[in-house]
C-alpha cells in the first residue's frame, strides 16, 4: 500500500493493517500509549534527513526563528 501522509500510515498500523516505517517523532505518542509497538528495530537505520526551507533574505524573521527552534526541540530532543 502507498500512502501520502504519515497520519494515514499510523492509522493503518494502529488498525492492524500491517507494519510501517515511520519517524520516531511521529509515533512517540502511539508507542507511549501502547497503540503501536516497535518491530524490526535492529534492521532499521536512520539514513534520511529532515530539512526546513525558507526564502533567502538578509534577516531571518523572529517568528521563523521561533518556529525553527520549536521544530528542532520537538523533533530532535537532546
Amino acid at each position: 500500500m502507498v500512502c501520502n501522509t504519515v497520519d494515514t500510515l499510523i492509522y493503518l498500523a494502529e488498525q492492524g493493517q500491517g507494519i510501517a516505517c515511520l519517524p520516531d517523532f511521529a509515533v512517540k505518542q502511539a508507542l507511549a500509549g501502547q497503540r503501536l509497538q516497535q518491530v524490526l528495530g535492529e534492521h532499521s537505520h536512520h539514513t534520511g534527513s529532515f530539512k526546513i526551507l525558507w526564502p533567502s533574505s538578509k534577516h531571518l524573521a523572529p517568528r521563523l526563528r521561533v518556529f525553527i527552534d520549536l521544530l528542532s526541540e520537538r523533533l530532535f530532543p537532546a
